[in-house]
């Protein structure tokens, strides 16, 4: 199964025995992720990244955002905003998301 297939379907299922669909999806987003803030992906504001290692052979694996004290304040605003309307949902809602 593909990684973007288990994210749209969000069912609970064994985990994979080959990483192979893993690598994929990294290679997908080429190996690069930034932040996700007020429900858009931004670059940080600092302009550094960190490198996500595999810890069993010491391959890279990503190149991460490392956020900035802007970028967290930025975050907790947001995250601030939107507790209303998180909080009305229900607990399955809000699984569905932490699942992901």
């Amino acid at each position: 199964m593909k990684i973007r297939k288990i994210y749209e379907t969000m069912e609970y299922g064994p985990a994979p025995e080959s990483r192979a669909a893993a690598d994929e999806w990294l290679k997908a987003h080429k190996n690069e992720f930034q932040l996700f803030i007020n429900g858009e992906w931004e670059r940080p504001k600092s302009k550094k990244y960190f490198e996500s290692i595999n810890p069993a052979n010491k391959e890279f694996l990503a190149k991460i955002a490392e956020a900035d004290k802007t970028d967290v304040g930025r975050a907790v605003s947001a995250a601030r905003k939107a507790l209303p309307e998180w909080a009305a949902l229900s607990g399955h809602a809000r699984a569905r998301y932490l699942y992901a």
